[in-house]
């Protein structure tokens, strides 16, 4: 307040306040003068969505970056998208909004939309009919729109293979929380923690999910299902399926709720020759006019019916797009007069234009090499084989040890490799062993204690984990104990309470046993068993636990991944056995101390490497590429493979980009070999009635199959090979190779398997029953017998039988059960909420007859295998 005085003499009074926070003002009296008040605007308050807008904006730059990157190693954009035309399907009636016909990629974003009042697309069509093409042309515009338009409420699309989903393990939510975190692990934090979480519940993500008709038919259903509940009423979502696989789910009433459902339509031969003319080269528009001729004159020529497919556009333009390759030759009548002659023409000559002979420009981030077409073609088409052969269409680094020559050189190579380390620590140990009259049997003895321990230890991960130890294990860091225990409890097959009784009792176990020797009893086999055994065992299961390969964001991440998880088991676990061992010694005061502590070492160190993923992954890798088989640099073969377009990801896995490009390969490969491709043509079956050891009985309400099978006892073997694996290591590293009884050991093991098998043989056959009625279905092997009525069971098919988690290599019935409904006994559990009937043999065709008896006595829950894992 500051006073003057006015003309008239009196008090001219000036009141000021700056930056008031009052909310009221009162006057007292009479106030002469001015009154100034100056009210201070409180801060703005802090915008929560500024760091979820940041993650959003540097995600959808991910996404963009990479999808952008997918388009071009595919041409789907240059010179410009190929229109691919949709229209509402005839196949499958839309439950949402109707949308008009459309076409290319320029209005179906637009469309998606629009659609109210939820957003939920379903793209169908036939193989390589451009639904995928589809899918990521929408995606790229959706992006588009975001970052360059300013669209900020256009959701950022997720693209997704269903395959990556295990619905019983997880929510929608889960899952796609799961695969931001594991695929995006640099988005900027929102209040310290990852936004993924934020991103999902807020709905600012939309799934784009591929393959639901890639998936076994059994999960279809199921992923639905998962897909509604996680959805709720107001969820987006764009689902991309083959036509007949959708369809027939629509049919049962398990289709995508609410959706508008959308098709893929066959191309016009004349937007395919604009298309062409646009792509091709100009130096070689001699070249393509007799093409580009045909296809707007003739459209019922071999080669325009050929042309209607996404996928043979895209061949045509890699295969012919190089002198001198001539594309006016597929306008042969004589040498292509059909469909399928074009296309066997086109898939034949997509190698050599992948891998063309120039090298690739040097400015790019990541070059390919330059390889011969020649051996890739051949590469491709034997890995093609492999997949075909085990009904698969992902491949696995990690899975490639299962071929023919891997195994057959399995032991083998673990024995040199084990007889060349034992050379290396003789050598390295040379000093002590000589100074030593007992120094070479001490050497050896810690060399065997080390693999013993080392074996336990694994084996007891084995089991913690469902014998999943042949899978990569995931990237183990030693500094991050916290997030290594949530692995393992997200991995681990045991009940909750082992977990936490382990968890627990096992570090104070340690404490207890050593605390016993401090103020106990000083006996060193406590301070042995407690650091060389209890304690390399938690570290075993804690840096450990199987990756998770299907959620991987790539092969090599999950290759990276199992070599950290190695370097670290080496540094902890192996590390801690020697300890243990020469601990023992030296608190017995011997002088052998430090010899059995390294040759401990050595030993489990051996252990840990020879039979973890890695050593047999290199064993694959080395033998097929000695035979030329594969390449040596097969992860970067499969790069450049990926780069031009012959294959995909999938999680941590590869494929195919196309089925029919995967068999094709499979057939040319088979075909110079003058035998048919294994898996693809069906298999004959006889009539149950006249097969010799099986008597049918069949009415009405009643079917009884009655038989007697030889046994061929195999399952021994899955614990023997392990055993032996062991064995192999012991005698090899230790040194005892040198000795003859030690060989005379080793074969004890495959001739003790082979006495099982044989004896098995020559037992009297095992009685198998079938009984079906319309209250169930009942199984007899030998004297075990399954029941399961059938008001319990939710689908009955045929499928690959899986013992604790362990592939038993033959086919099976199997039933898969309600929920609440009783549970048959643990023997009969096949994982993933299957349980066993009745073996059937290596193949996963049905007898005619059975399969006729099955339909009608089973109804909708009968489900017809489609010869796939």
């Amino acid at each position: 307040m500051a006073g003057q005085a006015d003309s008239g003499g009196g008090p001219h009074i000036t009141n000021t306040a700056v930056d008031c926070t009052a909310e009221y003002l009162i006057q007292i009296g009479v106030l002469e003068g001015d009154l100034n008040l100056i009210l201070g605007a409180p801060p703005a308050p802090p915008d929560d969505d500024a760091p979820l807008a940041a993650a959003e904006r540097r995600l959808a730059r991910s996404l963009l970056r990479r999808w952008r990157a997918e388009a071009d190693a595919w041409h789907m954009t240059d010179p410009e998208p190929l229109r691919v035309r949709w229209t509402p399907s005839r196949q499958v009636a839309s439950a949402g909004e109707f949308v008009p016909a459309g076409s290319g990629a320029d209005t179906i974003a637009g469309t998606f939309l629009s659609l109210r009042p939820r957003r939920r697309l379903v793209v169908l069509g036939t193989a390589g009919s451009g639904k995928t093409t589809l899918s990521v042309l929408l995606t790229l515009e959706l992006l588009a729109r975001r970052l360059t338009q300013g669209e900020d409420d256009v959701p950022i699309p997720l693209v997704l293979s269903l395959e990556s989903w295990n619905t019983r393990r997880q929510s929608l939510t889960e899952w796609l929380v799961d695969r931001l975190r594991q695929d995006h692990p640099g988005l900027p934090t929102v209040d310290g923690v990852h936004p993924a979480l934020r991103l999902v519940q807020e709905r600012r993500v939309l799934p784009v999910l591929d393959g639901l008709d890639e998936l076994p038919e059994h999960r279809r259903a199921e992923v639905l299902d998962a897909l509604h509940t996680g959805l709720g009423g107001a969820g987006d979502v764009v689902l991309v399926s083959r036509t007949t696989e959708y369809a027939d789910l629509d049919r049962k009433g398990q289709g995508l709720r609410h959706a508008t459902v959308i098709e893929s339509l066959p191309l016009r031969p004349d937007e395919v020759a604009e298309y062409l003319q646009r792509a091709r080269p100009r130096s070689r528009a001699a070249d393509w006019a007799r093409l580009l001729k045909t296809l707007r004159t003739d459209p019922s020529a071999p080669v325009a019916r050929a042309l209607t497919n996404p996928l043979m556009v895209w061949l045509v333009r890699r295969a012919y797009e190089q002198h001198p390759a001539d594309p006016g030759e597929l306008t042969d009548r004589q040498r292509f007069p059909d469909r399928r002659a074009v296309e066997a023409q086109l898939l034949d000559r997509i190698v050599p234009a992948a891998f063309p002979a120039l090298p690739p420009d040097p400015g790019r981030l990541h070059p390919p090499r330059t390889w011969d077409a020649d051996r890739a073609g051949a590469w491709l088409s034997y890995l093609a084989l492999l997949l075909d052969r085990r009904e698969e269409s992902e491949l696995a680094w990690w899975r490639l040890y299962t071929a023919p020559l891997p195994r057959l050189l399995a032991v083998p190579a673990l024995l040199a490799t084990g007889i060349l380390l034992s050379l290396v620590i003789k050598a390295g140990l040379s000093g002590y062993t000589e100074s030593s009259l007992l120094g070479g049997m001490t050497l050896s003895t810690g060399v065997t204690g080390g693999v013993v321990f080392a074996a336990v230890a694994r084996s007891v991960t084995a089991s913690w984990f469902g014998q999943r130890l042949t899978e990569p294990r995931r990237s183990a860091n030693p500094l991050l104990f916290i997030q290594a225990l949530r692995s393992l409890d997200r991995n681990s097959r045991v009940g909750p309470l082992v977990r936490s009784a382990t968890l627990v009792g096992g570090p104070a176990l340690v404490v207890l046993l050593l605390a016993l020797y401090a103020f106990v009893a000083p006996e060193p086999a406590l301070v042995w068993f407690s650091i060389g055994g209890v304690l390399p065992v938690l570290l075993m299961i804690v840096y450990a636990a199987p990756a998770d390969t299907v959620d991987a964001a790539t092969p090599d991440e999950l290759l990276r991944g199992e070599q950290s998880a190695l370097v670290t088991t080496l540094t902890l676990v192996a590390p801690l056995i020697g300890a243990g061992v020469g601990a023992f010694f030296w608190l017995n005061d011997s002088t052998l101390a430090r010899g059995t502590a390294i040759g401990a070492w050595a030993g489990a160190s051996a252990m840990l490497v020879l039979l973890s993923p890695w050593s047999r992954w290199m064993l694959a890798k080395c033998s097929l590429a000695a035979t030329g088989r594969v390449p040596w640099s097969l992860m970067t073969f499969l790069r450049d493979a990926r780069t031009a377009g012959l294959l995909q990801f999938s999680g941590g896995t590869y494929r195919f980009r196309n089925r029919r490009l995967q068999d094709h390969l499979a057939k040319r490969l088979t075909g110079e070999r003058g035998t048919a491709p294994p898996g693809r043509e069906p298999v004959s079956v006889p009539a149950l009635s006249d097969a010799g050891h099986f008597t049918v009985e069949h009415t009405k309400d009643h079917f009884c199959l009655r038989g007697r099978s030889r046994r061929l006892p195999l399952a021994h073997w899955a614990a023997l090979g392990p055993l032996m694996g062991v064995y192999a290591v012991r005698m090899s590293v230790s040194g005892q190779w040198q000795d003859g009884a030690a060989w005379v050991g080793l074969l004890v093991w495959p001739f003790l398997g082979a006495v099982v098998t044989v004896v098995g043989l020559f037992l009297p056959r095992r009685r198998l029953e079938l009984e079906l009625t319309r209250d169930g279905v009942t199984s007899v092997i030998g004297r075990r017998r399954r029941s399961y009525e059938w008001r319990h069971v939710e689908e009955i098919t045929v499928r690959r039988a899986v013992f604790r988690g362990r592939d038993a290599r033959f086919h099976a019935l199997q039933v898969r059960l309600l929920a609440g409904a009783p549970r048959p006994p643990r023997r009969s559990r096949m994982g993933e909420g299957w349980y066993f009937v009745l073996p059937l043999g290596r193949s996963p065709q049905v007898d005619p007859q059975l399969g006729a008896v099955l339909a009608d006595f089973a109804g909708s829950r009968w489900a017809p295998p489609s010869g796939r894992r």
